[in-house]
């Protein structure tokens, strides 16, 4: 017996728009976005859209400006990074394929959108979004 239902086994795609503009250097994680699942999923990749470009300045590219991916499993507020994204010269509009360790969420996890902790500065006002890639988990 299988499913009759078409999303079965279909790659879907989120949106995650980052809230604010980041314009220093980043000590620590910055939230861009986060969000709560309501069904169980597996993430396969993501992509970065850049609103307002910009370049990154004043760092190798090893210790560079990053955007990252990160779960947080529901209720603990701990965050475990999944996906990053190395952002050098991003013109607005372009796109940065972000690189993923496959990774499962269940309903009630939260999908986070991050600027990641580093040394350099995007120069300008960097203001991103996200395409996540994903296929709903079925359970029966």
């Amino acid at each position: 017996m299988g499913y009759d239902d078409p999303r079965y086994g279909v790659v879907q795609r989120m949106t995650l728009r980052g809230k604010a503009a980041q314009t220093s250097v980043i000590g620590a994680r910055v939230e861009a976005d986060r969000r709560t699942l309501m069904t169980g999923i597996t993430v396969k990749d993501f992509n970065v859209f850049f609103v307002d470009g910009a370049t990154t300045t004043g760092a190798a590219a090893t210790t560079a400006f990053k955007v990252g991916l990160a779960k947080s499993l529901g209720g603990t507020g701990a965050v475990t990074l999944f996906g990053t994204a190395v952002v050098g010269t991003q013109a607005n509009g372009s796109v940065l394929d972000g690189a993923v360790t496959e990774t499962s969420f269940v309903a009630g996890d939260d999908i986070v959108l991050s600027y990641e902790a580093g040394t350099a500065l995007p120069a300008g006002a960097l203001q991103i979004e996200a395409d996540v890639s994903y296929v709903e988990q079925f359970t029966g």
